[in-house]
């Protein structure tokens, strides 16, 4: 498969583009790698610098400060819901105390001086509260999975911010060299003909047209420059480096085999694995276990099985040890004269009704995000397919206007302006290329299924 950027910068240089007619038949050179990319489903590029994207990105993943954030919110929630199965597990209450005790008696007894020593143990087993213990289990195992949804979604969203400021990057520079090969190209014009009219023969219009245009390859260039300066700095926050020699980035494989082959098919896949969505779905499902915990806490009594040792010297003004013990069944109640218990409740019910229309909320705007990024691949996959035919026609006329100009046969304008529109196609081509991995790359970002591995 050829490759647009180095054909275009071959074009660029002034050099003819070596096309076989039978590509002329069949669109040309542009219209192949248009029609390999939308058709057959994939951008080639030297296998090297894409296994580079592949352990930036690794590297990017072990290394962000916001994912080891997320992981470190998976391990709470993990432990947090460990700690929940307490209320399962009996509780051991251990007091021992060691005092002074006076006792005055009644007339004609004698008062009593004497430390006592008490020692209580004490067992209690929750048996039933009414689902709270449950619900209060159920919700922490949701947490810990809201965790791990929150983190997938921070790994998908650092995933496609560093191919896409790779992408950024290798489509800033590219713009570089074609901005300045252009310029190059324009101001050896705009001598050979102030040298035509040197020697008389040459037009003094034409040195100025030459002149204007190339202002206008010079403020093109310097447009790019300033691009690639705004790529640089992001590549360098996402990665927190910048590569040392740009030339070695190459366009990564576009994986669109692994995207489905209908809008509806990535519109149901971006519903069902979008970690977004995920999460949101399980706070609703967080906030519904709140309604239990609330309810049986605030209305519903406990039940408690308890059993106590109690070991005492020398207390109550009584010398001498007593032990007691006693195991018994506890019913607790516990009734709020407020009636503010209606008031948790409710407030309880309604987050849940408001977890589950942010759900809802996001649900939509997860359809439309899949939807828009499947309209934006296939737009991006046409645009390319034309504007890679401009940029090759470009090519074609240029190399063609030179040749008729060496004979004298067509204007310098002409010429001129066939660079100019060169440029512009092979710039617009160079995007469009761009766009295309930009977009399905997003889209499988929407669907959840953004991995290392598909970095090929």
């Amino acid at each position: 498969m050829l490759r647009l950027t180095r054909m275009s910068a071959h074009i660029a240089c002034g050099a003819a583009a070596d096309v076989p007619a039978s590509a002329r038949r069949h669109g040309v050179a542009a219209a192949l790698i248009a029609v390999s990319i939308a058709l057959a489903g994939s951008i080639l590029a030297s296998p090297a610098p894409a296994q580079e994207l592949k352990i930036a990105v690794a590297d990017l993943l072990d290394n962000h400060k916001r994912l080891k954030a997320a992981e470190a919110d998976v391990t709470a929630a993990r432990e947090r819901s460990r700690a929940a199965l307490k209320d399962w597990f009996p509780d051991f209450e251990l007091t021992a105390n060691y005092g002074y005790e006076r006792q005055k008696k009644g007339q004609g007894e004698k008062d009593s001086y004497m430390p006592p020593r008490e020692i209580d143990l004490k067992l209690t087993q929750l048996l039933w509260d009414f689902g709270k213990a449950n619900a209060a289990i159920e919700q922490a195992r949701l947490a810990f999975e809201q965790a791990q949804a929150v983190r997938a979604q921070t790994r998908q969203s650092l995933m496609l911010e560093g191919v896409t400021a790779y992408l950024n990057l290798l489509r800033a520079s590219r713009l570089v060299e074609f901005a300045r090969a252009s310029e190059a190209n324009i101001k050896r014009q705009a001598e050979l003909e102030d040298a035509r009219v040197q020697r008389g023969s040459g037009f003094s219009t034409d040195v100025l047209q030459a002149k204007t245009q190339l202002a206008g390859a010079q403020s093109k260039r310097a447009q790019t420059e300033g691009g690639l300066n705004i790529a640089r700095n992001r590549f360098r926050a996402v990665f927190s480096y910048e590569p040392v020699n740009l030339k070695e980035l190459a366009q990564p494989r576009a994986p669109l085999d692994q995207l489905p082959t209908t809008i509806e098919g990535a519109v149901e896949t971006a519903v069902k694995d979008n970690p977004q969505l995920k999460a949101a779905k399980i706070a609703s499902d967080i906030a519904r276990e709140a309604i239990t915990i609330v309810r049986a806490e605030e209305f519903l009594p406990k039940l408690n099985a308890v059993g106590e040792s109690k070991h005492k010297e020398d207390v109550g003004g009584t010398i001498g040890g007593k032990t007691e013990q006693i195991v018994k069944v506890e019913l607790t109640y516990k009734f709020d004269m407020g009636f503010t218990a209606v008031n948790s409740l409710r407030a309880a019910k309604q987050t849940h009704l408001g977890t589950e229309s942010r759900y809802a909320d996001t649900r939509d705007v997860i359809e439309e995000q899949a939807r828009n990024s499947w309209e934006q691949l296939l737009t991006a996959k046409a645009n390319f397919e034309y504007v890679s035919n401009q940029a090759n026609i470009a090519a074609e006329f240029l190399e063609l206007a030179r040749k008729e100009r060496a004979l004298g046969n067509r204007s310098l304008i002409d010429v001129l302006a066939g660079e100019t529109s060169l440029i512009n196609a092979q710039i617009d081509a160079v995007s469009a290329e761009t766009d295309v991995s930009v977009a399905v790359f997003t889209l499988l970002s929407v669907m959840g299924g953004l991995s290392v591995d598909i970095l090929k």
